[in-house]
């Protein structure tokens, strides 16, 4: 298989991912949030550290934030790394990466419409939005690295 169709069928099921916890009931997800919490106030420097704000009622705001960063963070550069190897532009690339990322955040909003304790949040897509930009600025860094290495690579050949 290759590395295009294996990044695809990540993208897909990245994209399950997103679906299926946008598909829980409010009070699971909730749930689900005060177990990650549980499970970091356990680790010793991490615990110790952020106790404070583990116990205070942002912890639920972050962690939640947190993880709709990272999931469209995720989708983000998985979308760039098949767009950029089909059109070898990472300006191309990126904006196709983000429009996809965007138009997905707005579809899963639309769907925990539908979800019991869920609801639409614009606020969410702006986030989920914001998680896009921070991976794909983090992939064109290193785009950039790794192309600066190969023209440094064949001008010392020459």
């Amino acid at each position: 298989m290759s590395k295009k169709k294996i990044v695809i069928a990540s993208i897909a099921v990245w994209m399950m991912v997103i679906f299926f916890m946008s598909n829980q009931p409010g009070n699971v997800s909730f749930d689900i949030s005060g177990s990650f919490i549980d499970m970091l106030k356990n680790v010793p420097i991490v615990g110790s550290l952020l106790n404070n704000i583990l116990v205070s009622n942002s912890a639920q705001f972050i962690i939640r934030k947190g993880a709709h960063m990272f999931s469209y963070a995720t989708l983000a550069v998985l979308c760039f790394m098949v767009i950029y190897e089909v059109k070898k532009s990472s300006k191309k690339a990126t904006y196709i990466s983000f429009l996809i990322s965007f138009l997905y955040a707005c579809s899963d909003e639309f769907h925990q419409l539908f979800i019991p304790g869920r609801g639409a949040q614009f606020k969410d897509v702006m986030i989920d939005c914001v998680g896009a930009f921070i991976g794909l600025m983090i992939v064109n860094a290193i785009v950039k690295i790794s192309e600066n290495k190969k023209s440094k690579a064949s001008a010392d050949d020459l």
